[in-house]
């Protein structure tokens, strides 16, 4: 092989390379355009259910609005049902099983939408009686109002009940004063206060204080269940109240039921 061959197959060689270097990068970049594409799908994907989803939810709340209206009689409109107030599901569901009791003695630990709507079921059927128990002067007085404005002061009603120390098996919560608590037997008592920022797992002396007042096919029901805090209190519960039957809503926030057996 003459010096002209081996020049020639130099430059062949590192023509080769060359292309070798090319045809390398073009699948390099032929991999990153199918994982970006992967990706783009994945977010079509990702949106389409996530619409879907929103969809189901807006209809479901949808249905609730209109069972509530029809529950309540309500000629005028509801209370808002967003941001801190219970929601369409949850609300449906009380002033459902108060109907289906015709009439309860309701206990709410925080006052607010579920007050008023239950006093309208209340009101609607003629029988039970709602009562809230509010740490908040600013929270109490709007939910006065709220019943006051749509002539419910005989169906619910909205106690000042300031946070105290109460002392259960050695241990101190900061929970409403168990001195102004009613004196009647509890249908169903709804616990949606007081708030979390008063101390850890802050609703959970409601059924331990309580527990003695319920009725024997009570119902108890804790809001916003899908928080650390209240996952432990529902387990607590359970736990130290074997009478009762435990139950998670899925709900948009979470939703405990405790069930009392009726034997």
């Amino acid at each position: 092989m003459g010096p002209s061959d081996r020049m020639l197959l130099i430059e062949l060689t590192e023509r080769l390379k060359g292309l070798g270097e090319a045809v390398a990068g073009l699948r390099e970049a032929q991999a990153g355009i199918d994982r970006r594409l992967d990706a783009i799908e994945a977010e079509a994907r990702a949106d389409r259910k996530a619409a879907k989803a929103a969809a189901r939810t807006g209809y479901a709340q949808v249905e609730d609005l209109l069972a509530l209206y029809h529950l309540t009689g309500a000629r005028g409109a509801l209370p808002r049902m967003r941001g801190w107030a219970a929601g369409p599901e949850l609300t449906r569901f009380l002033a459902e099983e108060v109907a289906a009791r015709g009439g309860a003695r309701v206990l709410e630990c925080g006052s607010g939408t579920s007050t008023v709507v239950l006093a309208l079921v209340s009101r609607a059927i003629g029988s039970g009686q709602v009562t809230a128990l509010e740490h908040d002067p600013h929270y109490a007085a709007q939910t006065r109002a709220e019943l006051e404005a749509r002539g419910l002061g005989g169906w619910g009603r909205v106690v000042d009940a300031p946070l105290t120390d109460v002392d259960l098996g050695g241990e101190t919560w900061r929970w409403y004063d168990p001195g102004l608590l009613p004196p009647n037997e509890i249908d169903l008592l709804l616990v949606d206060g007081p708030p979390g920022q008063t101390g850890p797992q802050a609703r959970y002396p409601a059924l331990p204080v309580l527990s003695e007042r319920l009725a024997k096919d009570a119902l108890v029901v804790l809001d916003d269940a899908d928080r650390p805090d209240e996952r432990a209190i529902a387990a607590r519960w359970a736990d130290a109240h074997p009478d009762f039957n435990i139950e998670r809503l899925p709900h948009e926030r979470g939703t405990v039921v405790l069930r009392r057996n009726a034997s």
